[in-house]
């Protein structure tokens, strides 16, 4: 774990949790825009009528504007999430880790989206699956 970032207790992470899960939510949200976006993408090589039209290529050049938009907003987001000293681990899951203290040894709280607060943690060199109730 890095020296700069924070620890948190239990409560700090749980009293963080309205805004992370803002950001899960936004990420989710931007993550549907970008496959909306390249499932047209891919709709449209299978169309007929591409062949190099310039119609065609302005589409595409406006899709890739619109995915390089999308992944910085995103980017943008992760990194809120970081200069917290939080973790994403899985955006699917909406699982993220809260670097923290237990026993006087670091360990991650581990939280996901489902979850209506933090209540595990797992060792530094471990991960989701050997979580355990705090």
């Amino acid at each position: 774990m890095a020296e700069d970032r924070p620890q948190y207790t239990l409560d700090e992470a749980n009293a963080l949790l309205p805004q992370v899960r803002a950001v899960l939510l936004q990420l989710a949200v931007e993550k549907a825009r970008l496959e909306s976006v390249v499932a047209s993408l891919t709709g449209d090589r299978e169309g007929a009528g591409s062949n190099g039209h310039p119609s065609h290529l302005e589409a595409l050049a406006r899709s890739e504007a619109e995915m390089n938009e999308i992944g910085g907003g995103m980017r943008a987001l992760v990194e809120h999430l970081e200069t917290m000293g939080v973790e994403l681990r899985d955006l699917e899951q909406g699982l993220v880790d809260f670097p923290g203290e237990r026993d006087g040894q670091p360990v991650w709280l581990c939280w996901r989206l489902a979850e209506p607060e933090v209540g595990f943690w797992h060792p530094l060199d471990e991960g989701f699956a050997s979580r355990r109730p705090w």
